[in-house]
């Protein structure tokens, strides 16, 4: 059985970030595997190995108050904001989706499938999600020993902000220090569906399609004391700390 959490009211960055570590170390040490379904107030998350100064446009960033986060995972930056959706999926033993590259696909076709009935074609190429050549969603993983953390951002609902204000992959003379980011044109569900979608309603069929593929069930859970209250000191210890988060 997998325990299923959803929280779809935008959570504070360090705490979201935070909360996965948490229950990816319970997951290593014997607990359930978990689908987690949640949502990010606005923040640029830069990969374990990326630089915050190369990523981020730092000025734009404090002008709009977004705050940059390192995350646990590799891969590239990504601008999140209350439109966004993350999957996480977190195993205690990754061998039943393979290696990296299978992981990445298998999961993503996963989302895809779930997507199928809105009416458009979604194509996965290696850890990325697109409509026709346009960006909707990404994907990154961490592992240790055979646990697995993949995670994937969903573009649901434009923002506000657009993200050429705050990453630099995306605009001219981007020079990457590490990890680059890999930028493409993106959309979101809300334009391609001219839908107003709940994020909710996004992310029952995201369950089913994930259900499906560990041929598994998931059984609504909720978040107890302990890790919750682990949680909110690796935030305040770790992921609101500029020692992590401009480490490089």
């Amino acid at each position: 059985m997998i325990r299923l959490l959803t929280d779809f009211s935008p959570c504070i960055p360090a705490y979201g970030l935070a909360l996965e570590e948490v229950v990816f170390e319970a997951i290593r040490n014997g607990g359930n595997d978990t689908l987690r379904l949640w949502v990010n107030e606005r923040a640029v998350i830069i990969g374990r190995s990326q630089s915050a100064a190369a990523e981020v446009d730092q000025s734009q960033a404090k002008a709009l108050g977004v705050p940059i986060l390192r995350r646990l995972s590799g891969g590239g930056t990504v601008y999140q904001y209350p439109g966004n959706l993350n999957v996480s999926l977190m195993l205690r033993d990754s061998r039943s989706l393979g290696g990296v590259k299978q992981t990445f696909r298998s999961c993503g076709e996963a989302i895809a499938r779930s997507l199928n009935e809105l009416g458009f074609t979604i194509t996965v190429r290696e850890n990325s999600l697109f409509v026709g050549e346009k960006k909707i969603a990404g994907g990154a993983q961490a592992r240790r020993g055979n646990a697995l953390l993949y995670h994937s951002t969903l573009l649901v609902k434009p923002d506000t902000i657009p993200m050429e204000r705050l990453l630099r992959a995306v605009n001219e003379n981007y020079r990457p220090i590490g990890v680059p980011s890999k930028p493409h044109p993106t959309t979101t569900i809300a334009e391609t569906t001219r839908r107003n979608l709940p994020l909710e309603e996004i992310g029952r069929g995201i369950i089913v399609e994930f259900c499906r593929l560990l041929h598994n069930s998931a059984d609504a859970g909720n978040l107890d004391v302990d890790e919750r209250k682990c949680a909110r000191k690796l935030a305040t210890e770790k992921y609101e700390r500029v020692e992590w988060n401009h480490c490089r």
